[in-house]
């Protein structure tokens, strides 16, 4: 049996922000050194946009809205939340909200500090 990385942290409850009846908006670890930087993740282990229930879908758009609004809660308000969804190195469905503030670079390469080396880089 395979064991998710993800699905072990809903169990520990570790890092919770925010929840829905599909999702959970957790904060991402300490290491990734940027204020703010959360994952949107899908509460049912699924691997595909494809394999979501309607319900879920529909509490989408909530679970998104919570999640943005706590990140105004933070002590300096990003200019950007750039969002990703790739779920290749961990086969859950998950999102990255990552927060672009004043003093950061623009772009992919923003994206490439908060997800690590390799990110934009072709298979």
């Amino acid at each position: 049996m395979i064991t998710c990385p993800i699905c072990n942290a809903h169990k520990l409850r570790e890092g919770i922000i925010v929840e829905s009846e599909h999702w959970i908006v957790r904060k991402a670890p300490d290491e990734k050194n940027l204020e703010g930087y959360c994952y949107l993740e899908s509460k049912s282990h699924t691997e595909s946009w494809f394999s979501l229930s309607m319900e879920a879908c529909k509490d989408f758009g909530n679970i998104l809205h919570l999640g943005l609004a706590a990140s105004l809660t933070l002590p300096e308000s990003p200019e950007k939340i750039y969002f990703t969804c790739i779920s290749e190195a961990v086969p859950h469905l998950h999102m990255h909200m990552v927060p672009r503030y004043k003093h950061h670079e623009k772009g992919i390469s923003h994206l490439e500090k908060a997800l690590g080396p390799g990110f934009s880089k072709p298979l």
